[in-house]
């Protein structure tokens, strides 16, 4: 039986209701304890950028981000969906050429800069759009850094397979006690692969990164390093 959401919030004119949406709360411990739950928070669904901050770890635990003396702008971009202005394609293009890459290296793909003066700014130059406008390239530019560091491929590090998506894979799975198996995985508007938890769980996963409970030391100074940049 699916459960159904509340309505959430009312959006009015004048003195009517003009519309109404539904949704789903979660707050929790970070041993999981529900604090507050409304609608269905067991019910699967994609975090897709939410997670974008501990899709980041494996670059500063793999030691890369200080190989390529990334500072806190790079770590800050690696955990971005950005607007895609000079200043954040600039920077996702000296990520890359910090680790002897280009743009085409990236597997993104290219789309308009997603902040609409970036995106007039464009179009009046006559330039296309690049993969360093995607809004993900700062974490792809990262995932490459990574595999370029460790001595992987940089072919398709954007498969389920490639060491760099099955490293964060484990890194998801160890920060939220879940197998995440294939069959919830989806892929990314940027095509990476992205797996679908519960909106409990996907709390939980917060709720542990911010407190940093039960991490390691190791782990603990990543994440350091991430809440500072952002």
């Amino acid at each position: 039986m699916v459960m159904s959401n509340p309505v959430m919030i009312e959006v009015t004119r004048g003195p009517l209701v003009e519309s109404f949406h539904t949704g789903a709360l979660a707050v929790v411990t970070p041993d999981g304890v529900p604090v507050a739950t409304m609608g269905d928070v067991s019910r699967p669904v994609f975090p897709r950028s939410a997670i974008k901050a501990m899709q980041c770890l494996p670059l500063i635990e793999s030691g890369a981000a200080d190989h390529y003396g990334y500072d806190v702008a790079e770590i800050a971009l690696a955990c971005a969906s950005h607007t895609g202005t000079p200043r954040h394609a600039e920077l996702a293009a000296k990520m890359l050429g910090e680790a002897g890459l280009e743009e085409a290296a990236l597997g993104c793909g290219a789309h308009m800069p997603l902040g609409s003066s970036a995106q007039k700014a464009l179009i009046r130059s006559g330039r296309e759009p690049t993969q360093l406008h995607n809004n993900c390239s700062g974490k792809h530019a990262g995932m490459l850094a990574t595999a370029r560091h460790l001595g992987e491929p940089i072919e398709g590090y954007w498969k389920p397979d490639h060491p760099v998506q099955r490293r964060v894979h484990a890194t998801l799975s160890e920060l939220t006690g879940l197998a995440l198996n294939r069959d919830v995985m989806g892929f990314d508007g940027c095509s990476l692969p992205n797996w679908a938890m519960s909106l409990s769980a996907t709390a939980r996963l917060f709720a542990r990164f911010v407190t940093k409970k039960g991490m390691g030391p190791d782990r603990r100074r990543a994440v350091d390093r991430i809440l500072q940049a952002c």
